[in-house]
């Protein structure tokens, strides 16, 4: 236990007693919306259009420090009824009972026949059908797998299902996106598409459709641009994905903070109280007029202390930056240990509810350190379970009345309800005029674009004409003419389609715009362009070399330049070398064109930008470009032998490699030393290499395969390539390719940065996973060993063992140091 200060008792409390626990920003008041037996182990919550309140409960969530029972089908989503109008919740309607952990809900057309809710239900992403309209689910409908990560490592799954500005249904801590389609049957219909999908719990947008999330000790990071060009370079982290906004990770609870995870590590407690965050999560960008001057302001939860934080957001040159509303002190705490706020949403009020767990443990079992466990058996957390509370904040003095119902509104009032002050009305209404589709919005719609309204409504304007898909070629004129830069940036997002038919005004405009003084608008004038195509894709590149001089300060611009033309790095090559412009400063963007054409294992597209190099006349150029070559290269010997194929040696290699010049001979040299040649010029098949493996490990590393999808993609991605901020890269890492007993320790331990894997850096800290069995971690080893054409050993449950015995006292994560000296 802890020692040097004393532990005031986690006293249960009712929810009259709680309320005179918390402190809360002057001039606000906060009160109960709903509590148990209404709710319970609520997690998340959201509005539907007729203002009723859906409630995600994790019924069966860490009933005690082993996870007892998790798995039983006792979890549900709930609606709450307010029948009388006063702000409380009157009575639970249960929608889905006896389900396993449910993760996230959005309620679709709720109340209508055919309608329901989107849920995430572990392993799957469900559209449950309310088949009659009595908000009870009929059917449920199998959307997308992909969730088991939920069932045995809930606290890094996909959750969220925010439907954003762009018309896609969007997760944290998953790189999948869905668009909402109604049929001409009336069904609906969801089409999978990819994003970049960073966070951990939680994800908001603000009103430019720019989203936030955050992982559990970084208060909040941002996409500048949108995630969905992600998918144009899988291997390329985008400067302007997940974007830190905050950099101090700062805190001030008002009560000593014992019960965590991290409190044996250094710095983590002082006189008990938590001086740094270690659990946040469900940022809220609030977009009202309800909470004083916090219109755009970030709320965030910090449940391990027991408070909710404000950020006010500041743009600088299109940088979000964050900083604490309030001085040493927090919007919301509490002095009750049991207050856990884990979600946060806006209501049709434009009030601020805050979703209260009410519990004494909330890390998973997965996590629990042995300073946690003992907290835990000491002192009681875990015990009661079944309870739960939802609190809405408001400024003093106002009336958060119940606002007209936006279900069955007409046109008309969905149309006007985009220029609504709460943030939350121009959602619902933006997602029922895009599903509904009536042509009747169109004409007031385009109106609205040509009128004074904010910026706001046009963006929602805009957002609506193209889901509804009835935008024109006048409408992004009209639209691309406007001064401010969030509507243009938005707008841009908006043109590829236009510019590949050849509307000559809109290619004039993004020509004007190449010099805009925003850098968000070069930004997404840059990302844009890349979605030109067909005969128009030249042209497109050709403004992209126009604004290749702007990317030499910029990161985020040389990686939207590098996405936008992959795939044609050598036609853009030919372009920008006839800047006048292109000089010195060029260097940077070169090496990470090479960098991304090396990657792509593409042998005719790295063959065709050799080519152009070759011919180049500046010395610079060449150095730069075949820098990224290699750049690309593994930093495992092993591995570099047939990293790029060719059916014969690339003759501008040889031509580079006869120059006068040192350090291009040097590089040169280096790339064909890993070239190995095949009469096929077809990438290498990145499955699992099995061809010389007995049975056993065929099925060991099977096996493999479905303990990473369950527990370890959730983190490092499907692909292997990590998250930034949460998990280091697995693909071509050297601490998977390396030695198997240091990769045993890693698995066993966990490690904790700084560390360097395959050219990232990681400063977080990865879990151990010593509960797994020696079979289970020897699978996931060797399949890891395995995938993504890495060749090394199979590892045995006997290695396994053996580590796992000889460290067995070892309770903390490994260094890269002690790693590196063992």
């Amino acid at each position: 236990m802890p020692t040097g200060f004393s532990v005031p008792p986690a006293v249960v409390r009712t929810p009259a007693e709680e309320l005179e626990t918390f402190r809360l920003q002057d001039g606000l008041r906060i009160e109960l919306v709903a509590a148990e037996p209404l709710v319970r182990d609520p997690i998340v919550a959201k509005f539907d259009a007729a203002g009723r309140l859906w409630v995600v409960q994790f019924e069966t969530y860490m009933r005690d420090a082993e996870a007892t029972g998790e798995l039983e089908p006792n979890s549900s989503v709930v609606v709450l009824h307010d029948d009388d109008g006063d702000g409380q919740m009157d009575r639970s309607v249960p929608f889905l009972s006896n389900v396993v952990l449910p993760r996230a809900v959005l309620p679709i057309r709720a109340g209508q026949p055919g309608g329901g809710a989107l849920v995430i239900l572990p392993p799957d992403l469900v559209f449950a059908v309310d088949k009659d309209g009595d908000l009870v689910a009929d059917e449920q409908r199998v959307v997308a797998s992909g969730f088991e990560a939920g069932l045995q490592n809930p606290e890094h799954s996909g959750n969220g299902l925010l439907w954003g500005l762009d018309n896609r249904i969007h997760l944290a801590n998953d790189a999948r996106m869905w668009r909402c389609v109604t049929k001409p049957d009336g069904q609906l219909e969801f089409v999978e598409e990819r994003g970049a999908g960073g966070g951990q719990w939680g994800i908001t947008q603000d009103d430019c459709g720019r989203l936030f999330f955050n992982y559990n000790a970084d208060w909040l990071r941002c996409d500048l641009v949108p995630g969905r060009y992600a998918s144009r370079l899988p291997g390329l982290r985008m400067a302007g994905l997940n974007y830190q906004v905050v950099k101090n990770q700062d805190i001030w609870p008002s009560r000593v903070t014992p019960g965590i995870n991290r409190g044996g590590r250094d710095g983590m407690l002082e006189k008990g109280m938590l001086q740094r965050n270690t659990g946040v999560c469900a940022p809220l960008v609030y977009r009202g007029d309800r909470l004083q001057d916090s219109n755009g302001n970030v709320f965030v939860c910090e449940p391990c202390g027991h408070l909710v934080r404000r950020f006010v957001l500041s743009d600088t040159d299109a940088r979000m930056k964050g900083r604490n509303a309030l001085d040493r002190a927090e919007f919301l705490t509490s002095t009750d240990e049991r207050f856990r706020p884990v979600n946060l949403t806006q209501g049709p009020d434009g009030a601020l509810y805050v979703v209260d767990m009410y519990r004494g443990v909330i890390q998973h079992r997965n996590f629990v350190t042995t300073f946690l466990r003992k907290q835990i058996e000491a002192r009681e957390l875990e015990k009661p379970i079944g309870m739960g509370r939802i609190w809405r904040i408001v400024a003093d003095g106002s009336d958060p009345s119940p606002q007209p119902s936006l279900a069955g509104a007409s046109t008309q009032q969905l149309v006007a309800a985009l220029a609504d002050p709460c943030g939350w009305r121009r959602d619902t209404a933006q997602r029922s005029l895009v599903l509904d589709r009536p042509l009747a919005a169109v004409v007031p719609l385009q109106e609205r674009l040509r009128g004074e309204d904010p910026v706001y409504a046009k963006i929602h304007a805009l957002s609506v004409l193209s889901g509804m898909e009835q935008l024109s070629h006048n409408d992004l004129r009209v639209v691309l003419h406007d001064d401010d830069p969030d509507l243009g940036a938005f707008a841009l997002g908006l043109t590829p389609p236009f510019l590949s038919q050849g509307d000559p005004v809109l290619f004039s405009q993004c020509e004007a715009l190449v010099g805009h003084a925003s850098p968000s608008v070069r930004w997404h004038l840059a990302l844009a362009l890349g979605g030109v195509e067909g005969p128009r894709g030249a042209q497109a590149l050709v403004i992209c070399a126009a604004l290749a001089p702007s990317a030499a300060e910029d990161p985020v611009m040389r990686d939207a330049l590098v996405n936008a033309v992959a795939g044609r790095e050598a036609e853009f090559l030919r372009s920008f070398m006839q800047q006048e412009e292109f000089g010195q400063s060029a260097a940077a963007l070169l090496r990470l064109l090479g960098r991304t054409a090396a990657k792509s294992r593409d042998g005719e597209r790295q063959r065709e930008l050799l080519q152009v190099t070759a011919a180049c006349m500046h010395g610079f150029a060449q150095r730069a470009i075949l820098q990224g070559f290699v750049d690309a290269l593994p930093k495992a010997a092993a591995q570099r032998v047939s990293f790029f194929v060719f059916a014969v040696t690339p003759q501008s290699l040889m031509a580079m490699a006869r120059t006068g010049q040192p350090k291009v001979q040097t590089l040169v040299r280096q790339i064909l030393e890993s070239i190995e040649l095949r009469p096929e010029t077809a990438a290498p098949d990145l499955g699992v290499a099995a061809d010389d493996l007995t049975a056993v490990q065929r099925g060991r590393i099977a096996g493999g395969a479905q303990v990473y999808r369950s527990i370890c993609a959730a983190c490092h991605q499907h692909d292997g390539r990590g998250m930034a901020g949460l998990a280091p890269p697995l693909r071509d890492s050297e601490w998977v390719t390396g030695d198997a007993e240091r990769l045993i320790k890693i698995a066993l331990h966990g490690v904790r940065g700084p560390i360097e894997a395959a050219g990232v850096s990681f400063d977080g800290e990865m879990a151990g996973q010593r509960h797994m069995s020696n079979d289970d971690l020897a699978a996931v080893l060797s399949w890891l060993r395995r995938a993504w054409d890495h060749r090394q050993e199979p590892v045995s449950p006997a290695e396994v063992d053996a580590v796992r015995k000889r460290f067995a006292e070892r309770q903390t994560a490994w260094t890269a140091k002690e790693l590196g000296d063992t």
